[in-house]
C-alpha cells in the first residue's frame, strides 16, 4: 500500500511536526511531502531528512518568508502527483489539505485548525498587523476563504485534534471530524539540572497575541512571583516594554533547556484559548500543574482543582487570583502525571489506525478492499481499541 503524507510546512520543530513524525511511525512506508523545507530544518533528525519539498520552495524567498506565500502553498499540494497512492494523509492548519486525490484514494485530514487567521481570530492578526500586512490580507482573505473551503469538499474524512476544532470545522467546512488527541510526552534529554531561578511560574511558547501572555505578565507583578518567557515571536518587543521586574524572557530554548524550566517551574501559566494546547499538558507530564482559562483545548485536557486551576475570563485579576491560589497549594504530581499519560503518543497511534480503518471501511471503489487488507497487516489492527471520539 502506497501512502502519502503532506505537511504545511517544515521550519521549526513543534507539536504539529511531532505528530507528522508520529504518522510515520504508523506508516515506515509514507512518502512525506511538506510545501517548503527551511534550511535550518534539512538535517534536523529523520522526518526532516526523508521530507520533499514542493515547487514552492524553489521561488526565491518562500522557504524564509512561508506565510506570504500562503495563496501558492495551495496551488502547490493541489498540483502534487498523487497517482498511485492508495491513502494521503494531509496534516494542515493551512492548505496541504489542497492535495488532490484520485477518485479511488482516501484522503484523510488531520486538521490542527482551519487557518485561523481567516476565520475566527482574522480580526486578531489584522489588528495586530502592520498597514502592509494588514492591507494584504484584507485583499486575500476572502479568495482564500473561498479557496479553504472549496479543497475541504475533497477531503474524504476530517480528523480533528479536539473537540474545539471539530466543532470550528462543522462551522466552517460544515463537515464532521472525529478527534484524536495529539501525542504528549514528557521532554526528556540527558538530564536536568536546577536553573537557579528560586520559584517561579513558567510560559512556554510563541509570544503571540491571541497567546495573552501580556495577561500572565500583569499576574505576576500583581502576585509577586516570577515568570519567566520562554520562547519568541512578533508580540516580544511589545511584551518586553510592558514588563516590571518580576519578569524574565529567556528566549528559544532547546529541548533540554524546556525540560529543565518544565522540571523546576512552580506552575504553567497557560491565558489563551487554544486549539489543544500541548505545552499545558507537557507540564501536567514533569508533575507541574496549570494556571489556565477554561476555554478552548483546555477545557478537554484539564481537570479542575487536580490537574489545574481554570479562571473563566481573560482578564489579569482573574489570572492573579488563580495563580495565587495554585501556589498556596500542594499537588499530587502522579495525579498530574497520570492526567498526561491520557495522551501518550501510542495513544495517538491507535486513534489515527482506527480512524484511517474506518475511513476504507466507508469507501465504496474496488481498491478498498485491498488496501484495507494491507492496512490490517500493517497497523495489526484487529482488537484495537479506539481512543476517538464524535
Amino acid at each position: 500500500m502506497r501512502v502519502l503524507i503532506a505537511h504545511d510546512w517544515l521550519v521549526a520543530w513543534a507539536g504539529s511536526e511531532r505528530c507528522v513524525e508520529q504518522l510515520l511511525q504508523v506508516f515506515p512506508q509514507a512518502d512525506l511531502v511538506v510545501g517548503v523545507l527551511a534550511a535550518s530544518m534539512r538535517n534536523f533528525n529523520e522526518v526532516a531528512r526523508r521530507a520533499r519539498e514542493t515547487w514552492l520552495g524553489r521561488i526565491p524567498g518562500a522557504r524564509t518568508h512561508h506565510r506570504w506565500f500562503l495563496p501558492l502553498e495551495g496551488l502547490a499540494f493541489a498540483t502534487l502527483d498523487t497517482r498511485g497512492y492508495d491513502l494521503v494523509i494531509s496534516s494542515s492548519h493551512a492548505f496541504s489539505k489542497s492535495v488532490r486525490v484520485h477518485e479511488d484514494t482516501v484522503h484523510l485530514c488531520y486538521c490542527y485548525s482551519p487557518p485561523r487567521y481567516l476565520w475566527d481570530l482574522y480580526e486578531t492578526y489584522r489588528f495586530g498587523a502592520g498597514w502592509w500586512e494588514r492591507s494584504v490580507l484584507t485583499a486575500v482573505a476572502e479568495p482564500l476563504r473561498c479557496w479553504d473551503r472549496f479543497t475541504a469538499k475533497g477531503v474524504s474524512d476530517f480528523v480533528a485534534i479536539s473537540q474545539h476544532v471539530a466543532e470550528r470545522i462543522r462551522r466552517v467546512y460544515r463537515r464532521n471530524a472525529e478527534v484524536v488527541y495529539p501525542p504528549v510526552a514528557r521532554r526528556s534529554t540527558v538530564g536536568s539540572s536546577d536553573p537557579g531561578l528560586g520559584r517561579y511560574a513558567l510560559y512556554l511558547g510563541r509570544l503571540v497575541a491571541y497567546k495573552r501572555v501580556d495577561l500572565a505578565i500583569q499576574a505576576a507583578e500583581r502576585v509577586g512571583v516570577t515568570l519567566v518567557v520562554a520562547g519568541d515571536g512578533p508580540e516580544r518587543t511589545k511584551l518586553e516594554r510592558s514588563a516590571g521586574k518580576h519578569v524574565r524572557f529567556v528566549g528559544e530554548v532547546s529541548e533540554q533547556g524546556a525540560e529543565q524550566l518544565l522540571d523546576h517551574c512552580a506552575a504553567f501559566v497557560f491565558c489563551a484559548e487554544d486549539d489543544f494546547g500541548i505545552a499545558p499538558v507537557e507540564a501536567n507530564a514533569h508533575g507541574k500543574p496549570v494556571v489556565g482559562y477554561a476555554a478552548g483545548g483546555l477545557a478537554e485536557t484539564m481537570v479542575p482543582d487536580a490537574t489545574a486551576t481554570l479562571f473563566s475570563e481573560q482578564r489579569a485579576d482573574a489570572v492573579a487570583d488563580a495563580l495565587e491560589r495554585t501556589l498556596c497549594r500542594q499537588w499530587d504530581s502522579r495525579l498530574l502525571q497520570a492526567n498526561a499519560e491520557r495522551f501518550r503518543p501510542a495513544a495517538f497511534r491507535e486513534g489515527i489506525r482506527a480512524a484511517v480503518a474506518r475511513s476504507l471501511t466507508a469507501t465504496d471503489e474496488p481498491v478498498a478492499s485491498a488496501v484495507r487488507s494491507d492496512l490490517s497487516g500493517l497497523l495489526n489492527l484487529s482488537g484495537t481499541q479506539s481512543v476517538v471520539g464524535r
